[in-house]
């Protein structure tokens, strides 16, 4: 018995949402990042497989003449399948991101509130002038060295 085309956009409607589903899971991992989310980008990985063997077996179950009760019951599980496995995954992903930060985190943001608090005060105290990375003679004409600093070179001032 052939599948009905109400049936077959059925289920490709939910595969294609399982697909959309399994990226939004992948953005979710890549943002929790490493190592605490190794274990959900495995069963991610192995979601992927999944998810092309049911696009195959969908595939070839639609190129036979007569597919078969069996086997698109067997599609249905499939994807049944796939569904309850990235709820799960969901679930584990959301339980993550509501974990408290580590240590490493907490310590990376206080040395970065520090480092702002000294840039903070050291603008305050020197201004946008920085005494100690300006040279004498950077960035000076010779008329503002001798302004500055008296004559340059050659014969000391007499006075004449």
């Amino acid at each position: 018995m052939k599948p009905t085309p109400e049936a077959i956009a059925a289920l490709a409607a939910q595969i294609a949402g399982a697909e959309a589903r399994l990226q939004n899971l992948e953005w979710e991992i890549e943002e929790i990042g490493q190592p605490a989310a190794h274990e959900l980008q495995r069963r991610l990985d192995a979601l992927k497989i999944e998810e092309a063997a049911l696009k195959r077996n969908l595939e070839e179950a639609l190129g036979m003449e007569e597919p078969g009760d069996a086997r698109m019951a067997r599609i249905e599980a499939l994807l049944a399948y796939i569904q309850g496995e990235e709820t799960a995954v969901e679930r584990e992903a959301e339980f993550l991101h509501q974990s408290p930060p580590t240590s490493a985190e907490i310590a990376t943001q206080v040395g970065s509130r520090l480092v702002d608090l000294c840039l903070r005060a050291l603008k305050r105290v020197v201004g946008d002038h920085h005494p100690l990375g300006m040279s004498v003679f950077v960035n000076h004409s010779p008329q503002l060295l001798e302004e500055r600093y008296g004559q340059l070179g050659g014969k000391p001032d007499t006075g004449r």
